[in-house]
């Protein structure tokens, strides 16, 4: 038996259902390869699905093999972007753009610095590009694929039946020449993500809460419901509404049966703070600046979340530590000091991504307009010449407070800084022999209401206080044991 087993299996309508999400039940669900029942195994220690008993006696199925369930696991690691873009599909978004109008356009990628060599000029080999357009109302230009930008924008013409752009090039520009293509609007297509973008969905999939969906529809509802906009647009109407139980008949009549799924994840920008923590739009902000994403499950499931590049050979994959059903946890990365860095969070043993996109920019006016600390994590420490922060995500983590230091000066000198609601551990060590200890621990969402308590803790031993942020870090401050 494999160690790793069938990683999900798929219910009587045919969604993938997870190993974490299944339930105990037999003769439900099916091998996505060879369709015969599965069984749920479903432990303390391990979960898995696996073929009934006596079954693989009588039929041969590509799951009955660690190099079968490998490759499985391996190829649902594949985002459907770059899926997208070895196909040289056009990513399709609807969104509300400009003055709050409707509109169609497509996505493509631009290069990378990597794919150039040293010894090439990037400007000249974008001077030996050639471009033809059809459907697409402002074609690109070859300096739009330039490695500064961070993808190429496509205006479509929401009228015609397909998009197509052809790109010629010398070979080393392999990753944007060829025959990129799309299909027109047609009735029934589904488009999953916010008002301002997006994106043509895969309509076997469910459709996770909370998201916004437009549906292209030639027969739209003619009454009037408050919570569902409908748009003329072009030669059909858009159906727009967020997914949730109200709009769920909305979903199942113009989605073709589609429903909002029981589970899914969020994957949200924290930090920086200017950063809209929801759209999978580029994040503009300077090079090498800290950047923090928060993943959050549904509460009845504890899945394991990967960060998996693209692309998906570009780097090795990286497991994020769990926190429990329902607990956010976090990744911390940077901005690329240059080039676009683009990875998808994926749920393990699932179909799901979320693509977070990274690209240097000293010139966003939104970042000028913040207030410094708006884009940090940590705890501040000040006294009357300076300040000092201390933040899990950077180089300084910890600090000694001086010989000639007085707790109770904790009031007005220590603070934190970064997102509201952010649960800490704040855990003591004593000296020996002091009256508490050896340790003490509390969990909080706000550290300004138990000041009083550490200063407390300083005076009767404390000779240090780790804060550790909820899947992200620690800091430490260390007390002079003298002054104890």
């Amino acid at each position: 038996m494999s160690k790793l087993s069938i990683p999900f299996g798929l219910n009587p309508e045919g969604t993938k259902t997870p190993i974490e999400e299944a339930q105990r039940k037999t003769d439900y669900y099916r091998c996505p390869e060879c369709g015969e029942f599965l069984t749920p195994r479903i432990g303390t220690q391990r979960q898995y699905f696996a073929h009934k008993q006596g079954v693989l006696e009588d039929i041969s199925c590509s799951l009955s093999s660690d190099e079968g369930v490998e490759k499985m696991i391996e190829d649902l690691r594949t985002s459907d972007i770059e899926e997208d873009e070895r196909e040289r599909s056009i990513r399709t978004y609807l969104g509300q753009r400009h003055n709050s109008a409707i509109e169609l356009f497509g996505i493509v990628p631009s290069l990378d610095w990597d794919q150039i060599q040293e010894n090439e000029d990037v400007d000249t080999l974008l001077e030996k590009v050639e471009i033809e357009a059809s459907g697409i109302t402002h074609p690109p230009v070859p300096s739009n694929f330039h490695p500064s930008e961070a993808e190429v924008t496509l205006d479509l013409d929401p009228s015609a039946d397909r998009y197509k752009l052809q790109i010629k090039g010398p070979d080393i520009l392999g990753s944007i020449t060829g025959t990129w293509t799309t299909s027109g609007l047609h009735h029934g297509d589904l488009f999953i993500g916010d008002e301002t973008r997006a994106q043509r969905y895969n309509s076997e999939r469910q459709v996770r809460k909370d998201t916004w969906v437009y549906l292209v529809s030639k027969n739209p509802p003619k009454s009037e419901v408050s919570f569902v906009d409908v748009y003329d647009f072009a030669d059909v109407a858009l159906v727009g509404f967020r997914a949730s139980e109200k709009t769920e008949p909305f979903l199942d009549r113009y989605g073709g049966g589609l429903s909002t799924e029981n589970y899914g994840f969020d994957a949200d920008v924290v930090l920086p703070a200017h950063a809209n923590p929801t759209v999978e739009a580029p994040l503009y902000a300077p090079p090498e600046e800290s950047v923090l994403v928060g993943v959050t499950p549904s509460e009845e499931i504890d899945p394991i979340f990967e960060v998996v590049s693209i692309p998906k050979d570009a780097n090795d994959t990286v497991e994020i530590d769990r926190t429990g059903p329902g607990n956010p946890r976090y990744y911390k990365t940077e901005v690329p000091p240059g080039g676009s860095r683009r990875v998808s969070i994926h749920q393990r043993n699932s179909d799901r991504h979320r693509l977070i996109h990274l690209h240097p920019s000293e010139e966003s006016s939104t970042i000028d307009t913040l207030e410094p600390g708006s884009r940090r994590i940590g705890i501040e420490i000040q006294d009357e010449n300076h300040r000092e922060l201390l933040t899990p995500i950077g180089d300084q983590s910890s600090k000694h407070m001086p010989v000639d230091f007085n707790p109770h000066l904790l009031h007005t000198t220590l603070g934190y800084v970064g997102p509201e609601d952010l649960e800490l551990e704040v855990i003591a060590t004593f000296a020996e022999g002091a009256s508490f200890g050896p340790t003490i621990s509390r969990d909080v969402t706000t550290i300004s209401d138990m000041i009083s308590e550490i200063v407390h803790w300083v005076e009767c031993g404390c000779i240090e206080l780790e804060i550790r942020f909820n899947g992200i870090g620690t800091v430490s401050i260390r007390f002079p044991q003298e002054e104890q």
